[in-house]
């Protein structure tokens, strides 16, 4: 009797329980993974982000790493929700605390004055400006108008959409026409983690262009060339540069003697590839790969876009040459999956959608133990116990009484 009622205090001190999610492979590395999410942490329950941000961020990478991977580009995770309402006290140097633990980009509600991705010129300069990850609504049904998605896409933003499957015992309901309109658009599908690192590796990677004979061209990705140190914590992806080849025609391209995949802008999540649109090809590699172009006829082709004779239109040069967002695509978008506690339960609504999300999970938290509620199960067990004891006992005297009246 008594075995029963304890059994529920085993793993009560241990304050919270993991999300066994995560350590299965087919749904996150060969399932969630693999389709272009990226999992990040928020937080454990157990910890303080004001007080111990360094401490929290440290354990969460290594609840999440001992797991799973982070992206299929790297292991270790870049992105971490802050939330200001939970963390008041939140500051500068608690912000210079993540990016030391190695977490580049926060978001949410942050309290930080640099910006980065809040509006459509809202472009970052700087790692400290990935502190404060813009907001731009929500897959919750009656909180972000259709217009004002729109309106953003139009104007070529980052657009930053959060989403929380369930808030306390309730279940949050999507906007399905948001969603709708989100999964047939053109448009770049990217994470926190992937965005940052795509940012760094378009101003910082040096592309070098070569003729190898009339028709074919070479062209390396020679990888980060930026002055002082070198960022090691963005992750390794390829990169689009834009290549000027007049009237000419693309007639394929191979990395390494192999055919490279030939893009359109129905693909919408990161990868290698090449596309042509008019007198620009979008040449999209990884450091290190060096790309053959085959023309169709022998007219010179440029890294430098004539664009760029007009010294007036630098900004529209540096944009076709270094394209803002992958295949060049006319705007981006993120979704970050907030207070991930139950991977499943967060992602089942969107298991045949093309979307892509950024968890930022973090561990069950477990309710603290109610000693109240042993008092009164032991009570009502005791209880329980006495009162059949008493039945029992009345029935045989009452048995044996009747048996002696009988006789």
């Amino acid at each position: 009797f008594f075995s029963q009622l304890f059994i529920p205090l085993v793993g009560a001190s241990s304050e919270w329980e993991e999300d066994r999610w995560l350590s299965a492979d087919w749904y996150t590395k060969e399932g969630r993974i693999a389709a272009g999410d990226e999992l990040g942490c928020q937080g454990i329950p157990t910890l303080n982000l004001d007080l111990m941000p360094s401490t929290t961020a440290i354990e969460c990478r290594e609840y999440l790493m001992e797991r799973t991977n982070a992206s299929r580009w790297d292991s270790n995770p870049l992105s971490f929700g802050v939330d200001m309402v939970e963390n008041p006290n939140f500051d500068s140097n608690d912000h210079a605390a993540l990016f030391a633990a190695g977490f580049t980009v926060h978001g949410l509600n942050t309290n930080y004055e640099n910006t980065a991705w809040h509006d459509a010129n809202d472009i970052p300069e700087s790692n400290s400006d990935w502190w404060n990850l813009g907001y731009s609504g929500s897959l919750e049904r009656d909180v972000t108008p259709l217009s004002e998605i729109q309106n953003l896409a139009t104007q070529g933003a980052m657009v930053n959409l959060h989403w929380r499957a369930q808030i306390a015992d309730l279940k949050v309901r999507t906007n399905g026409e948001l969603i709708d309109w989100l999964e047939n658009e053109n448009l770049w599908y990217t994470a926190w983690g992937e965005s940052y690192s795509y940012n760094y590796h378009r101003i910082n990677d040096v592309f070098e262009l070569n003729n190898i004979d009339s028709k074919e061209w070479s062209v390396e990705n020679k990888g980060d060339n930026s002055e002082g140190q070198i960022n090691t914590l963005a992750w390794d992806i390829p990169i689009t540069r834009g290549i000027d080849i007049g009237n000419n025609n693309v007639q394929g391209v191979e990395v390494e003697g192999e055919p490279l995949e030939e893009l359109n802008l129905e693909n919408k999540t990161l990868l290698s590839g090449w596309r042509q649109e008019g007198g620009v090809l979008w040449l999209t590699i990884m450091q290190g790969e060096n790309a053959t172009i085959f023309m169709e006829n022998d007219n010179e082709i440029d890294l430098d876009p004539k664009i760029c004779e007009d010294l007036n239109a630098t900004d529209e040069c540096d944009l076709q040459k270094t394209p803002r967002f992958f295949n060049n695509h006319s705007w981006a978008l993120t979704i970050a999956g907030t207070h991930t506690t139950d991977l499943f339960k967060w992602s089942m609504k969107f298991d045949e959608s093309p979307l892509v999300f950024t968890w930022l999970v973090e561990p069950k938290e477990l309710k603290e133990f109610n000693w109240g509620l042993i008092v009164i199960a032991v009570g009502a067990g005791i209880g329980a116990i006495t009162y059949t004891r008493f039945l029992l006992i009345r029935d045989y005297k009452e048995s044996f009484d009747s048996q002696t009246e009988s006789e």
